[in-house]
């Protein structure tokens, strides 16, 4: 076979191999990026539909609140069904969109809760009660990414821009915020 020919056949069988691989990788790339963006569509989806829903069941676990307007005593008249109430209540979102979205930690705290509501009978609310409904909030509010109880000094006070400023710079550090589920009273919930 002549040099020419030989040459152009090797030339030919470089190209070929080159642009199979290149091509393979572009794929890959492309292929990545859909799903990137497929994944990160889905959790904007979903944390709109957090935002929607978890309002409705503060609202709920708020009555539990040792501020609520009317205090909860079962031993006392149209009271006698407060616990019980809250606990049909939290069932019933449970088992709505807000049910469905709330993360696997979530749903599970609000099962606890519900549960500790309904067996609450008689007394004032029970301390494991109150304990189940803090889970239960410190696990809705990270669910949104917000942080949990943390402890806060109203002398210390920082702008949002200052807040968002430390964020950006804890996040190009690469530093993950980290959470307690079952913080102590009245300490930060976030961790390093």
């Amino acid at each position: 076979m002549a040099p020419e020919v030989e040459a152009a056949l090797i030339s030919a069988m470089v190209s070929l191999v080159v642009g199979a691989i290149s091509g393979y990788f572009a794929f890959q790339r492309e292929k990545r990026k859909w799903l990137t963006d497929l994944k990160t569509g889905f959790q904007a989806e979903l944390y709109k539909t957090r935002l929607e829903n978890y309002p409705k069941i503060y609202g709920i676990i708020g009555k539990l609140s040792s501020r609520a307007p009317e205090l909860l005593n079962p031993e006392g008249g149209r009271q006698i069904e407060g616990g019980r109430q809250i606990g049909y209540e939290i069932n019933d979102w449970f088992y709505s969109i807000g049910g469905l979205c709330a993360d696997a930690n979530t749903r599970a705290a609000l099962i606890r809760l519900r549960e500790a509501c309904l067996s609450w009978t008689q007394g004032s609310i029970p301390p494991e009660l109150i304990a189940r409904r803090d889970d239960t909030l410190l696990l809705l509010r990270r669910d949104l990414d917000l942080q949990g109880l943390e402890s806060f000094d109203l002398k210390n006070r920082k702008s949002l821009l200052e807040m968002l400023k430390a964020d950006i710079a804890s996040l190009e550090r690469g530093e993950k915020r980290r959470y307690r589920l079952f913080p102590k009273r009245g300490k930060a919930t976030k961790s390093n």
